[in-house]
């Protein structure tokens, strides 16, 4: 696992309890791991436009159940990112998942250096451009990678209009499946952002890439696999 990103350190053992807080990086994840557990590897990239977000609230659920919850400080020259953990006793096909808000600022982060957690204010003010959320699973003892272009704004022209079935399956997304039956699945709006089942610059695009910024992707991953490590 890459040991010089700055993180927001969360070692979070999903389905289980929660391991540690601020302060505590997750640095054995090699194969003599205990139990080869899987880890997600959460990646915070801050977009580069005028309203460039300063802070995010993130919100870990499994099923209807809050599992975690913290804000970081995204400001610095590195990705903020966390790390996620199921136990290896736990099913790595069992799904949470992971919401992201942005803000041009928090109070409280001028008590945080850039990359670290602190306490979430209330209220919290307007976000920055649409919540992201991503559902998935983990990768059966492995570490994957999931980005999230914090800020991301989809526009009409923008937008990845999503993909037949059989493209769907390859990117390992099978948002559009539900979104009706055969052809093209049009994720597109009438207006600007992304339709349902997509979200804006994260998870994968229908193309099994990595999604970039202001990119309509899938909220459903159908494998943590599918990820680069």
């Amino acid at each position: 696992m890459p040991r010089s990103r700055r993180r927001a350190a969360l070692a979070l053992a999903v389905g289980a309890s929660l391991l540690a807080t601020t302060g505590i990086l997750v640095s054995a994840c090699g194969s003599d791991d205990a139990g080869n557990p899987s880890y997600l590897l959460v990646e915070l990239v801050p977009v580069e436009t005028p309203a460039k977000p300063g802070a995010a609230r993130i919100v870990v659920t499994k099923g209807s159940t809050e599992v975690a919850a913290l804000c970081v400080n995204l400001t610095g020259d590195t990705p903020a990112s966390f790390v996620l953990k199921r136990d290896a006793e736990n099913p790595a096909s069992e799904r949470i998942n992971i919401e992201v808000l942005s803000f041009a600022t928090l109070k409280g982060q001028e008590n945080a250096g850039p990359g670290k957690e602190f306490a979430c204010p209330s209220p919290l003010p307007p976000i920055l451009g649409d919540i992201q959320t991503i559902d998935t699973d983990f990768c059966e003892a492995a570490t994957r990678k999931l980005v999230f272009h914090v800020g991301s704004v989809c526009g009409c022209d923008d937008a990845d209009a999503g993909p037949s079935d059989d493209a769907g399956d390859d990117a390992g997304d099978d948002a559009g499946d539900d979104a009706g039956d055969g052809g093209d699945v049009d994720a597109g709006p009438s207006s600007c952002g992304c339709g349902a089942g997509f979200s804006c610059g994260a998870g994968l695009s229908t193309t099994g890439q990595v999604c970039g910024a202001s990119t309509c992707c899938g909220t459903r991953l159908s494998s943590a696999c599918a990820l680069g490590s």
